[in-house]
């Protein structure tokens, strides 16, 4: 009877989807109408292959036609950069040596987002939703509670379980020299207006779990053994 519970909380697990939430203080930019732009939460969660991103901000996304997400990560695989991410006006504190840039353009082009990677000091283009789409994925299907899913290829970042990286999440505007409206390690306003530049504060930080179908195969495993001992 104990083995056929335990065969059920396993099959649960199975099914079931962690994630871990980062929290930020709203109504903290220098200009709170960009209700798009004020970053509520990010959820963060991996299955086998893709890291996921769930960006949720404090206004529909479906009601407005412009909104951009950078994603800077710091995986430790080369000396990280201040700069990057579109050429906005960002000091990245820590230094990234990956970024996603994003859009929630539902006026016309929906999610989708381009992979940068720091080569040599170098920034390139990994890939992008508009292009081969195998490394980034973008999806819009929540905008109008405000969410915008991002999803990043694990084996792109040099990822793999039981690996941590730190990382920022900012929203920004559609020019090339505008800052992060909005920072998710920043506790107060990011910065004081669209000529400012904005500065991450302390990055966050994430760890790539195995996913549960791979912990209830671990868990059958020891419930076979533990038959076969006996």
């Amino acid at each position: 009877m104990r083995n056929v519970l335990m065969a059920a909380a396993i099959a649960s697990l199975a099914g079931a989807a962690s994630a871990d939430v980062y929290g930020d203080a709203t109504g903290e930019l220098f200009d709170n109408n960009f209700t798009h732009l004020d970053i509520v939460s990010v959820e963060v969660t991996n299955d086998a292959s893709f890291l996921y991103f769930d960006i949720t901000v404090a206004g529909d996304l479906d009601a407005t036609n412009w909104g951009k997400y950078l994603v800077g990560m710091d995986t430790g695989r080369e000396a990280g950069s201040t700069t990057g991410g579109w050429g906005r006006n960002i000091s990245w504190g820590a230094g990234i040596t990956d970024y996603v840039g994003s859009w929630a353009d539902d006026g016309g082009s929906g999610a989708g987002g381009e992979l940068h990677a720091l080569n040599g000091g170098a920034w390139a283009l990994t890939d992008a939703t508009y292009l081969a789409g195998t490394e980034i994925m973008g999806d819009d299907t929540n905008h109008a509670a405000g969410t915008q899913r991002i999803a990043v290829s694990l084996a792109a970042l040099g990822l793999t379980v039981g690996d941590s990286f730190g990382f920022d999440v900012a929203s920004t505007g559609g020019g090339g020299g505008d800052p992060g409206v909005d920072h998710l390690s920043v506790a107060g306003m990011s910065t004081p207006g669209w000529g400012d530049m904005s500065t991450s504060g302390a990055f966050l930080s994430y760890t790539v779990v195995p996913t549960p179908s791979s912990l209830a195969l671990i868990g059958l495993g020891g419930l076979v053994a533990g038959r076969r001992r006996r």
